[in-house]
């Protein structure tokens, strides 16, 4: 277990100046975002309703989200208050609910999306934080969660870098299906993904081809609540 956790309300103000500068050689990092977001509305339908960023941080994904889900009702939920300050401020159509409220809105959520979340949950509270997703689901909800690959070389190397991933332990793909389906989930669908990088997006065309290979950036998992 990682001793050093990190809070991101001291990293909330300059999140974006250190993203960007540890990316800049890659391209904009809004790519990832948009990327996210619309492998998101072609794995599930769009008329979904409410749904849930489950660890928005300051709220990069949010306008995409409702881009992709126009007619979605958007909530977003993090640790770090800091963090959802900033996501209220530049997304005030989202609703923002402190994470120790979330249980108020159990079965609420259609969709919950989820973005380099996990590699932050200590290892004994995984398995505790996707019952409260599990309980956060409507009957037959669906998630979506990417994660940070770690067979992929330059994924490691930038985590290992990042001042603000020095509580991060990466899990991989197998790993996190497993925690998934222990708390009552099917797994839908999987696949690795961001093997292009944003300065040469005109090519992504060839992620599709790609998920089976497990040197993307990232991975990702779809799963669905049990009927109860």
């Amino acid at each position: 277990m990682v001793d050093n956790k990190i809070d991101f309300d001291d990293f909330s103000d300059q999140y974006m100046d250190l993203m960007n500068e540890q990316h800049a050689k890659y391209g904009d990092i809004e790519y990832y975002s948009e990327h996210k977001a619309k492998m998101t509305a072609k794995v599930f339908n769009t008329q979904i309703k409410n749904i849930l960023e489950f660890g928005c941080g300051i709220g990069r994904n949010l306008p995409y989200l409702k881009k992709q889900f126009k007619d979605a009702n958007i909530f977003a939920s993090d640790i770090s208050s800091d963090s959802l300050a900033i996501a209220k401020q530049n997304n005030p159509e989202v609703m923002i609910v402190e994470d120790d409220l979330l249980n108020a809105y159990n079965g609420r959520f259609d969709l919950i999306f989820i973005a380099g979340v996990y590699h932050h949950i200590p290892i004994h509270l995984r398995s505790t934080v996707t019952k409260k997703i599990y309980d956060l689901l409507s009957k037959n909800g669906k998630l979506i969660c990417f994660e940070h690959n770690p067979y992929n070389p330059l994924t490691r190397h930038m985590v290992n870098t990042c001042v603000f991933d020095a509580d991060a332990v990466l899990l991989t793909k197998n790993e996190l299906k497993n925690i998934f389906k222990t708390e009552g989930f099917t797994i839908l669908k999987d696949g690795y993904t961001l093997f292009i990088p944003p300065k040469i997006k005109q090519f992504n065309k060839i992620e599709d081809w790609l998920e089976w290979l497990p040197l993307g950036g990232q991975y990702y998992i779809t799963a669905e609540k049990l009927s109860e």
